[in-house]
């Protein structure tokens, strides 16, 4: 008789997660969130403005760090991580969907889209045939030689999608992400 692989950890798990910002007077964001989201989970986090889902995000992407409590990502500890460990994990598990989209306006839309592989590991052909195919899924494939500035806002909310995607990220985050589609 064999034994049954082990479960996999949780994608993400917080614990009695706390994020702080000094005052006067001291803002607490976040106080106390436990949360565990398993692989293939989908999950939306909402509330009113002010009520700590960006900074939620930014602790989930590795961007901030917890004041209390600890965050796991894929099952190892992200507290003790420098920065360049961070970067590293958050380039191999996460794909990002800013509310303020952080395309580069003097890059194409197609550059844009590569970024995320640029160091990476991917073989250049293999880059740009998955961007192409970033953009062809978010209906943009007419559009990858133009320049952020020249689109509409759902147009470049589309090409910040198309981004965030193009890696085949474990954990897709997205701040906002319909706030300004067509």
């Amino acid at each position: 008789m064999t034994e049954a692989a082990p479960d996999p950890a949780p994608l993400i798990e917080l614990r009695d997660v706390t994020r702080s910002f000094p005052g006067p007077p001291e803002v607490q964001a976040l106080k106390g969130v436990s949360l565990t989201v398993e692989p293939g989970d989908y999950l939306s986090i909402v509330g009113p403005s002010g009520s700590g889902k960006s900074t939620m995000l930014n602790i989930l992407g590795l961007l901030d760090r917890p004041s209390v409590g600890t965050y796991r990502l894929a099952g190892s500890l992200t507290g003790d991580l420098g920065e360049d460990e961070r970067a590293a994990m958050r380039a191999r598990f996460i794909g990002f969907v800013f509310q303020s989209f952080h395309l580069m306006a003097r890059r194409s839309v197609l550059q844009n889209v590569l970024m995320p592989m640029l160091y990476s590991g991917v073989p250049r052909a293999e880059r740009e045939e998955r961007a192409v195919a970033a953009l062809e899924r978010v209906g943009l494939g007419g559009r990858m030689s133009f320049l952020p500035t020249e689109l509409s806002g759902g147009e470049r909310q589309r090409v910040a999608v198309a981004r965030a995607v193009v890696s085949g990220p474990r954990l897709l985050l997205a701040d906002e992400p319909t706030g300004n589609l067509d």
